[in-house]
């Protein structure tokens, strides 16, 4: 579709997650400011509707369903971007899962499993997928969308706490790696933010009490942030104009982290 620009915001892109919250607002954001966008989910109607707004408003996007948690998934997917995208620069695993099971005493191993497998293991199998491409583009960047939790704790939520934990040091190792050739790997670390996950964790009340009586004063803007304000952050990371950044790990959790 576009060949690679020299500077500024990434010309190809592909994001996983895209159906809802932070995937589906980095996509649009992406798409607004002129990339051409592969958006890759499971929920292969949200997938659609995203793409066909995306469209509707002038931008350019492929529609791709596809299971980050399956490999024999993700690298059909991502050739098809590649083909019909013409290349790839740049690319922002946001897909991802929340949990609020219980201690490792009360978490079902299943659930574990699960969860490191969506956070986890899915930015593993897209990065491993795309970063031939991001090669044969003469370098890009690469986005893995971490969480506050993978600074600090949470109550009843370990796997969730140590797939995000994960990603952070998969994201240093992956910059050692793969820096030099001109592929920029970072890492930004969201606060609550205003999703379907988030309302979602909402509905364990008990859970959701205790930790908040726990954490209370730790957000000290106030309010959870919106999905736009992350997708903005992954843009600026992606683009060009941070060409000196890898390896980096950036906390946008509202000052959570902070203290």
């Amino acid at each position: 579709m576009q060949e690679r620009r020299g500077e500024g915001v990434t010309a190809r892109a592909l994001v996983t997650g895209a159906a809802s919250g932070i995937g589906r607002a980095t996509a649009a954001l992406l798409a607004e400011r002129g990339a051409a966008v592969a958006c890759v989910d499971v929920n292969a109607a949200g997938l659609a509707e995203k793409a066909e707004a995306i469209a509707a408003g002038g931008g350019q996007a492929v529609a791709l369903t596809a299971d980050v948690t399956d490999l024999a998934a993700v690298d059909p997917a991502v050739a098809e971007a590649v083909a019909r995208l013409g290349g790839l620069d740049g690319v922002a695993n946001v897909a991802g899962t929340g949990d609020f099971a219980g201690d490792v005493t009360e978490i079902p191993p299943a659930e574990w499993a699960r969860v490191l497998a969506i956070n986890l293991t899915g930015a593993f199998h897209v990065s491993r997928a795309t970063i031939p491409h991001l090669r044969a583009a003469g370098g890009g960047a690469i986005v893995n969308v971490g969480s506050q939790f993978g600074l600090v704790g949470c109550l009843a939520s370990p796997a969730y706490c140590a797939s995000k934990a994960g990603l952070v040091g998969l994201t240093r190792a992956m910059a050692i790696d793969h820096t030099s050739e001109g592929i920029r790997v970072n890492c930004v670390c969201p606060g609550p933010v205003d999703t379907p996950m988030l309302a979602w964790t909402a509905a364990t009340p008990e859970l959701t009490a205790r930790e908040r009586a726990r954490t209370q004063g730790r957000n000290l803007i106030g309010r959870s942030g919106r999905p736009e304000e992350i997708a903005a952050t992954i843009s600026f990371m992606m683009s060009d104009e941070v060409g000196s950044m890898s390896g980096s790990v950036v906390a946008v959790d509202g000052g959570w982290t902070a203290g």
